[in-house]
């Protein structure tokens, strides 16, 4: 008994150690890539998804807990764990990422103890290691992205439904549920793992008990049954506070998020290619908080279609109806989208959403090392995928353990043949990859220990093949709109202030692809803030003629025309601006300004009172109303225009000098002198 005890210590001493010198190399390299992260422009300025993501965890972390007004587009469990990250480190950029990539690090123990409970001890190690030095990974534990947090709950999930299948308790499945919430409100993309999950549970009923073999398929039925309605049950848990929360603070039944039907769309319609995420317009939202730009063109452009203001479960059934449709009437082009895709699925190459790992090499000499591709080789995947594919061949024989990762990979497999494939989705099923690449490198070890070369050499046949698919540059995997990453490069100097290095990025934009609208309309920014309203009138043009419904370019010349004091110009822009999107709130704010120096005052009013029906909090639509009320000699109520502006920013210098010159009209000196106190603190604190 001693003796028992004694070994149980040493393996529980030797886990140990392994697991931390595993967090510690993993860790480790981490940190180096975030030394080398901090001159990338992009490490204090995000953009898209990540920018989104961290506003709102900013938002949380400040209070907000709820995000009052909004429902969820995608899965707030990220949200909320990056919110959490921020109250201990601060909103800065820096110790958030070191508590994502201690995650991160966690996650490579988690695939040591997956390896070692599926197959051995020697596997887990080898897979756990490969994970540690896995350059997408590191990639992506820097970013304010999910795919670390999905890793670390599926990875939670899978270990915790093995335990439960061999040692069933009530509690037990109950907790899978809830780590099958989770999951799922951190990111979707679990969803068809939670059908499949029955499969694994039916087939492998009749192995947690003797006296279950002989037992009839109904019987066994009905325990799986059972079963699964705790998961269910856990699953529920989760699920319903946030979908009670998207109702009664967004006003939306939303379970999951509204973008199930924008991504079904963006994977399957005429012009889909199974990788690219073209959205079907390019609106975004006009309030002061930043949105997702793909939910709100989601929104917007089932609006137009619609003729009519929709919720955001409405614009996702309407998207998942228009996917349908198409999918129904076109079954050949379907077909061939979801071959195409079920090769991207298995392709070595990285392929990129909002931004790609390849262009963040420039940055990082440790992600040059670990990611790299070229004519012969994607780096990593294009080794680990065969290794994978010849790894699952040589453990199909085996048991419920290696079924349950096989129906994992599955699901993710089909969700993205249905949906479609990038590299953000992939990430968090590459620790299944790893691990049946590590069972051949296990294997491949034996066999040369045992001197069964034969036998080793006989299977380079099947690896060079999987080699050759998973390397293979065919339906234009690697062909990718570089424009992008000049623009979203341009947009993070853009928001660190860098003007001239912003245009310039642009104009790098526009020379890799002329055709990209972004490129062209941001360069129409910066030349108005530099007040080269010409240049910045053609750019926008040259925007509008790319995309007939660009209503904020249509703004955008207008403002322009308004500054060369091209006033009836102006205002036919405005109007073409309201026209194409009426919730243009600052298309609305500029119009009424226009008719105001016009003096057409009933006009205006009428205009600026839609945009406040619109977005009552926008603040310049008040601004401009207190201006029209004081042109009128309504002083009272331009206070009170003026006063509802600062409420709502109370940063806003605009509206505060404009109350000052109120009250002095008014004859009120003291609260002229306050109000103009209080613009030349805030000018000079936007200075500093």
């Amino acid at each position: 008994m001693e003796e028992v005890k004694q070994q149980i210590n040493k393996s529980k001493l030797t886990n140990l150690i392994i697991c931390l010198c595993i967090f510690f190399f993993a860790f480790f390299l981490r940190l180096i890539y975030l030394y080398q992260y901090k001159n990338n422009p992009f490490f204090d300025s995000p953009v898209i998804d990540a920018l989104t993501n961290y506003l709102f965890a900013v938002r949380g972390a400040e209070g907000d807990w709820l995000v009052k007004g909004v429902v969820v587009g995608r899965g707030p469990v990220y949200v909320y764990f990056l919110a959490f990250l921020f109250r201990i480190f601060g909103t800065g950029f820096t110790g958030v990422r070191i508590g994502q990539m201690a995650l991160g690090s966690i996650n490579c123990i988690l695939v040591y103890f997956l390896g070692k409970k599926i197959f051995t001890r020697s596997v887990g190690i080898i897979s756990a290691f490969i994970c540690s030095m896995y350059g997408v990974l590191i990639y992506f534990d820097a970013e304010f992205l999910y795919v670390g947090l999905a890793i670390f709950l599926n990875l939670l999930l899978l270990l915790a439904l093995l335990h439960s299948i061999d040692k069933p308790r009530i509690w037990k499945w109950i907790g899978c549920g809830i780590l099958l919430g989770a999951s799922l409100q951190t990111n979707a993309t679990i969803m068809l793992f939670f059908p499949l999950l029955f499969v694994w549970l039916f087939l492998s009923a009749d192995k947690n008990k003797q006296e279950e073999a002989s037992s009839n398929i109904k019987k066994r039925f009905k325990k799986v049954i059972g079963t699964f309605l705790l998961i269910v049950l856990g699953l529920s848990l989760v699920m319903l506070p946030f979908t009670l929360r998207n109702y009664f603070m967004g006003g939306d039944l939303v379970m999951i998020g509204s973008a199930v039907g924008i991504n079904l769309h963006i994977g399957n319609n005429p012009n889909a290619d199974g990788k690219s995420v073209n959205v079907p317009t390019r609106d975004f939202s006009y309030s002061t908080q930043w949105y997702d730009n793909t939910l709100i063109s989601a929104k917007k452009g089932a609006e137009r279609e619609m003729g009519r203001e929709v919720l955001p479960s409405e614009a996702s059934n309407y998207w998942i109806r228009k996917s349908l449709g198409f999918m129904l009437t076109h079954p050949g082009t379907t077909l061939y989208l979801m071959s195409r895709k079920f090769f991207y699925f298995f392709n070595a190459y990285e392929i990129p959403e909002n931004q790609s790992i390849y262009f963040f090499r420039i940055w990082s000499p440790l992600l040059k090392i670990l990611v790299f591709h070229n004519n012969i080789l994607a780096f990593p995947f294009g080794v680990i995928c065969p290794l994978a594919l010849l790894g699952i061949a040589l453990s199909l024989k085996r048991n419920k353990e290696v079924k349950l990762l096989l129906i994992y990979m599955l699901a993710f497999l089909m969700l993205m043949m249905i949906f479609f494939v990038c590299s953000r989705y992939r990430a968090i099923v590459i620790p299944i990859f790893v691990i049946f690449a590590a069972v051949t490198l296990d294997w491949y070890i034996k066999q040369i220990r045992d001197r069964k070369f034969i036998v080793l050499f006989s299977s380079f046949i099947p690896l060079l093949f999987f080699y050759v698919f998973s390397n293979a540059n065919i339906f234009e995997v690697r062909e990718d709109d570089q424009s992008r990453w000049f623009l979203n490069l341009g947009t993070a100097y853009r928001n660190k202030g860098q003007n001239e290095r912003a245009i310039k990025s642009y104009l790098a934009a526009k020379k890799v692809n002329p055709h990209n609208p972004d490129a062209v309309y941001n360069l129409g920014v910066l030349y108005m803030e530099k007040k080269e309203y010409q240049n910045a009138i053609e750019e926008f043009r040259n925007s509008i003629n790319m995309d007939e419904y660009d209503s904020a370019a249509y703004c955008n010349v207008g403002i322009a025309l308004l500054r060369q004091n091209k006033l009836d110009e102006a205002i036919s822009s405005f109007e073409s601006a309201l026209s194409i999107d009426p919730a243009d709130v600052g298309a609305a704010a500029n119009l009424g300004a226009a008719l105001i120096t016009k003096g057409d005052y009933p006009a205006a009013l009428r205009v600026l009172e839609n945009g406040l029906k619109r977005d009552p909090d926008f603040p310049s639509l008040h601004l401009h109303l207190g201006i029209l009320f004081e042109g009128t000699g309504e002083f009272a109520d331009a206070e009170g225009a003026y006063l509802r502006a600062i409420k709502v920013n109370p940063e806003y210098i605009q509206a505060h000098y404009s109350l000052s010159q109120l009250y002095n009209k008014m004859g009120l000196p003291d609260k002229a002198k306050q109000a103009r106190i209080r613009a030349m603190e805030i000018f000079s604190e936007e200075l500093r």
